[in-house]
């Protein structure tokens, strides 16, 4: 729940800045029913100065009164070079009744950390840009906010006067998959929602989605089968994605931490090195899952009950 529905305008040296307000984390944490995993664990994308993930005494957690979420703070100056993490690994979303993901997010104070606020990654991740990884937002270069594909796709940065990598509260973003399989993500905010959603993109087929859009929406597809032709729908695979929410600020990781943990030269920090000024703080929210006609989704089988937490509220 918000603590307010208004920015906080914080004064200095006579300017007003403006900050996001994630979240307020649950006081009262029920792993029982929060579908989100945070245990201490390892990644190949990022080691923390403890050499794992969630493992320096700080973890994401729900927000409060809303299970459909995640909240994540960095905190260096306690804990060192985290990385932090938290994933829905049993709720497994069938990609082909997959048709759509929304949620509000909110972040401050997060210039120089790699995170991916909440991304879908397939349960076998193969073929790199060819994946089917979405990557609905991502501070990837760590110096904005983008919507991303692992490096498939179209890739747009979002515009900084909007959508702020400091600042930014309570935009939404609605991640779309049509019949033919093209995935879009869009991001607006609160008074340009329409029936709980962002606006619908606007395209004709495949090239047109990937190359006319304008910076408008972001979008994967390959002309052929397009996600159902990806890493994670062939060759065996099970066609399942996962919802992941990552924080990364550690000292060492894979290609995908060579490649996000830029340079950020205003703040003086260098390529590779974790911020370990920052407060960075993500939030998450209402995370609403659809499927087939805008039905709440069917997860697949042996998906727990509680998982419906994460599309009990569609329309």
């Amino acid at each position: 729940m918000k603590t307010t529905a208004l920015s906080l305008l914080l004064s200095f040296g006579g300017l007003a800045l403006v900050h996001g307000v994630p979240c307020t984390p649950t006081s009262n944490p029920d792993p029982s029913n929060w579908v989100f995993d945070a245990s201490p664990t390892e990644h190949p994308s990022c080691s923390s100065s403890g050499g794992g993930v969630n493992d320096l005494g700080s973890a994401p957690v729900q927000c409060e009164g809303d299970l459909a979420s995640v909240y994540t703070r960095l905190d260096p100056a306690t804990y060192g070079a985290e990385c932090l993490s938290a994933k829905a690994s049993l709720c497994k979303i069938p990609m082909y009744n997959f048709t759509s993901l929304d949620y509000d997010f909110s972040i401050d104070s997060c210039n120089g950390v790699w995170a991916a606020p909440l991304w879908m990654t397939p349960d076998t991740w193969q073929w790199d840009g060819g994946s089917g990884e979405i990557d609905s937002l991502e501070l990837c270069p760590r110096s904005s906010i983008s919507m991303n594909f692992a490096g498939g796709g179209s890739q747009v940065e979002l515009d900084a006067s909007t959508f702020s990598i400091d600042f930014t509260d309570n935009a939404h973003v609605t991640v779309r998959k049509d019949e033919e399989g093209i995935v879009t993500i869009t991001t607006c905010q609160q008074e340009e929602l329409q029936n709980s959603q962002c606006p619908p993109p606007t395209y004709s087929s495949c090239d047109d989605c990937l190359y006319n859009n304008n910076g408008e929406f972001a979008c994967w597809c390959n002309n052929a089968g397009n996600i159902y032709s990806s890493g994670g729908c062939t060759d065996g695979t099970d066609c399942l994605w996962t919802l992941v929410s990552d924080v990364w600020n550690g000292v060492s990781g894979d290609a995908g931490y060579t490649g996000c943990m830029t340079e950020v030269p205003e703040i003086g920090l260098a390529a590779g090195k974790p911020n370990m000024d920052s407060k960075c703080t993500v939030s998450v929210e209402r995370i609403t899952l659809r499927g087939d006609n805008g039905a709440p989704l069917t997860f697949a089988p042996g998906s727990p009950s509680s998982c419906f937490t994460l599309t009990a509220n569609s329309n």
